[in-house]
């Protein structure tokens, strides 16, 4: 059937994708999109995997092994990756790393202009102060605040179960029948979704790796070859890696970390790290171009823009699913024959 010519069944099931992707950022459950996204193409390629190394179907039923393979995998990565980290980390404290940040913060007073200082609590206890009284006049919204995490999290789940669900039904068997008009443009476009974020996950996760190695190289081999060891080293890392997953806003929460850290030290090593930041910045600008075209065909610049407009329309959970959004959409005008 032709694309071109009016379908109500197929324009129903768009028009509902559509309305859903924009529920998801517009009633902020962007968690659970990504989660189930993630739980489906895990789903869907072990199923995959056990169709073709399975032909004869001798194992358990392939949907229900690779559901129970995914849900309690997942459980399974999740904490090797908490003892990885604690063996990395070794004495290092996730509790004394945040505290050494608001101590430099609170002594870096003396490097601001007067203007601002004057903003800046002067001691550690100062800032403790200040955060008692913004959290007793604000009571009510840290109570919200909890509430809204204890939601978030149980949508991320209810997400999780989603995707794997979807995966086992939308993966077609082979010589299956002709499926409907509206049922097969709805797991198409899924399905094209779920490319989108493949895709996209991939690209984040090497442009992750290379900053925390970048990271890595930079505070502990460049810095104490200047004669600056930069304290929570390994922390640092791992905050560059798992800051770089996020786009834009990570780095710049890591590099935060790695400013504030160095002038912790002195302020001439703050001095360096900023400039090795800038600098790498510059080269990972062309990086991250290539990357990000070759795994979803579009340009920083065209990434920039989006995600300005996304964090504008839809706040930070908008920045975060615009990388997914848009290759979709860039991948369908492309199916579509739009561009090229």
């Amino acid at each position: 059937m032709s694309e071109s010519k009016f379908n109500l069944p197929r324009e129903a099931a768009t028009g509902l994708f559509a309305a859903s992707i924009f529920g998801a950022l517009y009633f902020h459950t962007v968690p659970a999109l990504l989660a189930g996204l993630l739980a489906f193409v895990l789903t869907r390629g072990l199923l995959q995997t056990l169709h073709r190394f399975d032909v004869e179907r001798k194992l358990l039923a392939h949907e229900m092994l690779a559901g129970i393979i995914v849900g309690v995998g997942s459980l399974a990565v999740l904490t090797g990756l908490s003892v990885l980290v604690a063996r990395f980390l070794g004495g290092e404290s996730v509790r004394d790393f945040m505290l050494t940040l608001a101590e430099t913060v609170s002594q870096a007073k003396q490097y601001l202009p007067e203007a601002i200082a004057g903003y800046v609590p002067a001691s550690l206890m100062d800032m403790r102060a200040l955060a008692a009284g913004a959290l007793k006049e604000h009571a009510n919204a840290v109570a919200g605040f909890g509430s809204h995490v204890l939601h978030s999290t149980l949508l991320t789940l209810i997400g999780w179960i989603t995707g794997v669900l979807a995966a086992v039904s939308l993966v077609r068997q082979p010589n299956a029948p002709e499926q409907p008009a509206f049922f097969a443009t709805w797991s198409r476009l899924w399905s094209q979704l779920a490319d989108s974020f493949k895709h996209v996950a991939w690209a984040q996760a090497k442009i992750a790796g290379i900053n925390a190695l970048l990271t890595g190289l930079f505070v502990m081999v460049v810095m104490p070859m200047l004669g600056w060891n930069l304290p929570y080293a390994k922390t640092l890392v791992l905050a560059t890696f798992f800051c770089g997953l996020l786009p834009v806003v990570g780095n710049l929460i890591s590099n935060s970390f790695i400013c504030i850290l160095a002038l912790s030290v002195s302020f001439p090593a703050a001095i360096v790290a900023v400039v090795f930041l800038v600098l790498v910045h510059k080269m990972e600008y062309f990086l991250n171009a290539r990357i990000q075209g070759h795994e979803i065909g579009a340009a920083a610049w065209e990434l920039l823009i989006v995600l300005f407009v996304s964090e504008l329309l839809f706040g930070p959970a908008g920045m975060v699913a615009a990388p997914v959004i848009y290759a979709f959409v860039k991948a369908d005008l492309k199916r579509m024959r739009w561009l090229t």
